[in-house]
């Protein structure tokens, strides 16, 4: 009687941990409760962690098929959901990326740049004005050196012929094609109303004498 009575606490007890979702403890075939060994580190314990969610998905599987299979679904809807919110914007910016071209700023053809500003030295003779017209068909100016840098550079390139540069005097000063004050230390020499460049000098003569020019004109997207 007395060991009926214990095969009957041990089934009544394994009732109630299968009912409460007991852990650690399992039933053994005789009825009695036994508690497993104690894991060992922190990586038994998470297998073990893992065990028992398992059996408690298991259970509850098992005893509310429905609305589990309800809950994964709408998981997978919330996932879903989730990426595609966090893809719209990524393309978008993508596409916008994509249809934004990256500008490339130089010179044109037989035209040499020199700190973001494209210079080219005529073949023909023309006068002061018509050096300009001609620069203003190639939407750009006679050129513009305001530094010394500047200077040297176009010097360098003008060997030993004299080209026009947009500098001309008005008045009792000499002023850049854009209006601006000349304000250089580098001398001109001569009294004449226009500048031309030679012998890496800038020189003065009647606006009227026939000489190359150069252009010049701010790099541009090509």
């Amino acid at each position: 009687m007395q060991e009926a009575s214990w095969h009957k606490q041990g089934d009544a007890t394994c009732e109630r941990a299968v009912s409460a979702d007991v852990e650690n403890g399992f039933c053994t075939r005789d009825g009695s409760v036994r508690e497993p060994l104690a894991p060992q580190g922190t990586a038994a314990m998470g297998n073990e962690h893992k065990r028992n969610l398992r059996r408690f998905l298991g259970e509850r599987f098992r005893c509310h098929p429905v609305g589990t299979a309800v809950l994964i679904l709408l998981l997978l809807v919330l996932v879903l959901a989730l990426g595609a919110a966090l893809a719209v914007p990524a393309a978008a910016e993508l596409l916008g990326a994509a249809a934004t071209p990256l500008l490339v700023l130089g010179c044109p053809l037989d035209w040499v740049g020199y700190y973001g500003v494209c210079y080219v030295f005529s073949q023909d003779y023309s006068t002061w004005e018509q050096g300009q017209e001609r620069c203003s068909e190639l939407n750009a100016t006679l050129a513009i050196a305001k530094d010394e840098e500047a200077m040297d550079f176009i010097s360098h390139l003008c060997e030993d012929f004299g080209f026009w540069l947009g500098l001309r005097r008005r008045g009792e000063r000499l002023h850049w094609g854009d209006g601006s004050s000349y304000s250089s230390r580098v001398p001109v020499f001569g009294n004449s109303e226009c500048v031309y460049l030679a012998d890496e000098r800038f020189k003065s003569d009647n606006c009227s004498s026939e000489q190359p020019y150069v252009c010049s004109k701010a790099q541009a997207p090509l």
